[in-house]
C-alpha cells in the first residue's frame, strides 16, 4: 500500500496563539478548515515538553538539561565547537516604568556587518580575559570560554517581552556575569552601529543574553529518517544522529516524503510569544494553505500513514487515515480541542 511506511511528525509551536483579552477564536474570521478537521479527529496523548527546544531534545532522546549552545553552533558553523561555548545573543533591552524588558532577535533585524562590528568591539574590550565572541549568523552569537562557568541561565524565548530581572544568571559566578552585562550595555550604547540604528528609528542592540552554555553531548538517536527544518537545533540534532536534513520548503504540497519525517514549522511561535495577534492570524492562514491542507490531503489519499502534531503544549495529536474518515466525529474549532 502506498504510504504504508510513511509518517510525518509535525512540530508546530505557537499553534494555540497569543495570550489575548478574548478567546483566540474570536479573532479568526476565516476558519482553517483542514486544521480544524485534523485536530478534531486526532487522538490526544501526553507529550513531554512545553517549548520547542525541550520537545526537540526529547524527540532525539536527550534530556532537557542538554546545553543548546554547542548544538546550534554546530548547525551554524558546520564544526563541532571545541570546549565550552555559550550563546550570547544580541538583544534589545527596553526600559519600562520599573524594569528592563527583553526583546530578542526575532523582534528586530540585524545584518551581518552590524553583528561583526559589535562582536569585534566586545573582543577588543575583553582581549585580556581571553573571551572570544563570534557571530557566524547575525542573530546568533557564541562566546567561547576556556573553562565552564557556574551559572544557571534562562533561554531568551522564555523572557521575550518580559522583565529580565527574574531571569538574570544565577549561581556562584553570577556576579561576574552581571558585571559583564553592565559593561556590555555601556560599550554597545556608544557604538557607531547603535548610533546609526537610533538615527534610523531601529531598536538598538544594547546588550547580550548569555544562555545554553556547555559542551556538545555524545551520541544522539531518533526514530526519524529525515528532518525538514530551518531551526538550527533541529538541523544540528539531525546531523548528530546521522539523519538527512533539508530546509523547510515554503509549501509542503509538492514534497515527496518517505520513512518518518520530522517537520519543524515555528512561524507561529514568535507572534504568539510577543502577543502579535495580527501576525499570528496572517501566519495561520498561510500555513492552512501550505502545510495543514496538504498534509490532510496526503493523509486522506493514503500517501502518508500517520500524522503526529506536536504543538509544544504537553500534548501530541495523532492521526491515521481511518481516524480522519470518522465523519461522525463533529469538527470543532482547533483551539477548542482538548489536550
Amino acid at each position: 500500500m502506498p504510504g504504508a511506511d510513511t509518517h510525518i511528525v509535525l512540530l508546530v509551536p505557537g499553534l494555540h496563539g497569543p495570550v489575548t483579552d478574548h478567546p483566540t477564536g474570536d479573532y479568526i474570521e476565516q476558519r482553517p478548515a483542514a486544521l480544524d478537521r485534523l485536530l478534531s479527529r486526532a487522538q490526544a496523548s501526553a507529550q513531554p515538553g512545553d517549548d520547542p527546544d525541550s520537545v526537540l531534545l526529547h524527540c532525539f532522546g536527550l534530556d532537557v538539561t542538554t546545553p543548546l549552545a554547542p548544538l546550534t553552533s554546530l548547525a551554524d558553523t558546520g564544526h563541532t565547537p571545541p570546549g565550552y561555548v555559550m550563546r550570547a545573543d544580541p538583544v534589545h533591552l527596553r526600559a519600562d516604568q520599573s524594569s528592563l524588558r527583553l526583546f530578542e532577535a526575532h523582534s528586530f533585524t540585524i545584518d551581518q556587518a552590524e553583528a561583526d562590528a559589535l562582536t569585534a568591539a566586545f573582543n577588543a574590550f575583553y582581549a585580556e580575559q581571553g573571551w572570544q565572541l563570534a557571530a557566524p549568523v547575525a542573530e546568533r552569537w557564541y562566546l567561547h570560554l576556556d573553562k565552564p562557568v557556574d551559572i544557571t541561565t534562562t533561554a531568551p524565548w522564555s523572557v521575550a517581552g518580559g522583565d529580565i530581572n527574574p531571569a538574570l544568571p544565577q549561581g556562584e559566578d553570577a556576579r561576574i556575569w552581571h558585571a559583564m552585562l553592565n559593561e556590555v550595555q555601556m560599550l554597545f550604547h556608544a557604538h557607531e552601529v547603535n548610533l546609526v540604528r537610533e538615527q534610523q528609528g531601529r531598536p538598538v542592540i544594547n546588550s547580550l543574553w548569555p544562555w545554553g552554555g556547555g559542551v556538545i553531548p555524545g551520541r544522539v538517536h531518533a526514530e526519524f529518517t529525515r528532518v525538514l527544518a530551518n531551526d538550527p537545533l533541529a538541523q544540528a540534532l539531525a546531523r548528530m544522529a546521522g539523519i538527512e536534513s533539508a530546509p523547510l520548503p515554503a509549501d509542503l504540497s509538492g514534497v515527496d516524503v518517505s520513512g518518518t519525517t520530522l517537520v519543524v514549522e515555528d512561524a507561529l511561535y514568535w507572534p504568539a510569544r510577543y502577543n502579535d495577534i495580527e501576525q499570528w492570524l496572517a501566519t495561520l492562514q498561510r500555513l492552512e494553505q501550505t502545510l495543514f491542507a496538504p498534509l490532510a490531503a496526503a493523509l486522506a489519499a493514503g500517501r502518508i500513514a500517520s500524522l503526529r502534531l506536536l504543538p509544544c503544549n504537553g500534548t501530541a495529536y495523532t492521526l491515521t487515515r481511518a481516524r480522519l474518515r470518522r465523519f461522525w466525529r463533529r469538527v470543532r474549532p482547533f483551539e477548542q480541542v482538548p489536550g
